[in-house]
């Protein structure tokens, strides 16, 4: 199958997904389930399997008394398995409830009109009061101790960084709005820092982690690689990250450039950012200069960038 069609049934199938989305959120339920073949099966994890276009027809019904709303996909995967079939997989929030579709396979019928002919996805999590449509979380990526001063690798202006977390922090918990803490530790005892059971690696005194904010483990330098990051933001129906820490040119820069991939709106912090000196060739740069590139970098497609008091300003 050559390119051209590859993308043009990757267009199609984007379209009619697009189509059931705004069809679903505009109330028209019937429509929706039009968009089935009459064979067509449902799996809805933790719900049950619905064989039949009547208990398809009658689940989402049923389901429509709670007001659903505000659906969007995230991360979506469009795999084409031949000229009339292709496998969609995505994330999805609402305002009622969040998941993963683990398998939506869209097939074209006679008509030329694709529909679902399988849908199978899952019930992550359940909000007893509808989230905004614009869910916001704060994430702060490795305020840990080896990148303040004695840690094993002080970066600059890593205490200005962290004050101005701080105050973001404290302004999401004032507002209980989430809150989500990235932890790095290197699995190599020999690492150069973060390494496992070390004073080093724990989070920062300043920007601790309540009890009931997550703390994500991560391994490398991109927090959603084998990770829990993503499940949670799912989990928490998130829209935007509001991103704060360390390094600019690393941890910070990948996450960023992640979450944009997968959907996620991002505003980076820039007083809220460290980064080290370093030096490459005859050239030496200041954890500000790092800072400074790598934001402008971000500003390409990546992130809004914006100051501490400029954001609480706006946002209180």
């Amino acid at each position: 199958m050559n390119q051209i069609t590859l993308n043009s049934i990757r267009n199609n199938v984007m379209k009619a997904s697009a189509q059931w989305i705004s069809d679903f959120n505009q109330g028209n339920v019937q429509t929706c389930i039009n968009r089935y073949l009459p064979t067509a099966t449902m799996q809805v994890h933790p719900f049950g399997k619905f064989t039949s276009i009547e208990a398809i027809s009658d689940f989402w019904f049923e389901f429509s008394k709670s007001n659903p709303s505000d659906l969007v996909y995230r991360n979506i995967d469009i795999k084409v398995l031949n000229n009339g079939q292709a496998v969609l997989s995505a994330n999805w929030r609402m305002n009622i409830a969040s998941g993963f579709i683990s398998k939506e396979l869209w097939t074209l019928a006679e008509d030329g009109q694709w529909y679902l002919e399988e849908d199978d996805f899952t019930v992550l999590a359940q909000h007893t009061k509808p989230v905004h449509d614009k869910r916001t979380a704060l994430v702060l990526v490795d305020l840990q101790n080896d990148y303040f001063s004695g840690g094993r690798f002080e970066l600059d202006n890593t205490d200005l960084a962290a004050k101005k977390a701080s105050q973001l922090l404290a302004h999401f918990r004032q507002n209980e709005m989430p809150v989500i803490h990235i932890q790095h530790i290197f699995e190599d005892a020999n690492a150069a820092f973060f390494t496992a059971n070390t004073e080093g690696a724990d989070i920062e005194s300043s920007v601790k982690p309540n009890e009931n904010e997550p703390v994500i483990i991560k391994h490398q330098i991109d927090s959603f690689i084998n990770t829990t990051l993503e499940q949670t933001l799912v989990e928490l129906g998130i829209d935007n990250l509001v991103i704060v820490g360390a390094m600019a040119q690393a941890c910070v820069q990948t996450i960023c450039r992640s979450a944009v991939n997968k959907g996620y709106k991002c505003q980076v912090i820039s007083d809220a950012i460290a980064a080290p000196k370093l030096e490459y060739k005859q050239h030496t740069f200041t954890g500000e200069q790092l800072v400074a590139a790598n934001l402008l970098s971000l500003s390409f497609g990546g992130a809004d960038i914006t100051e501490t008091k400029e954001w609480l300003q706006k946002n209180s």
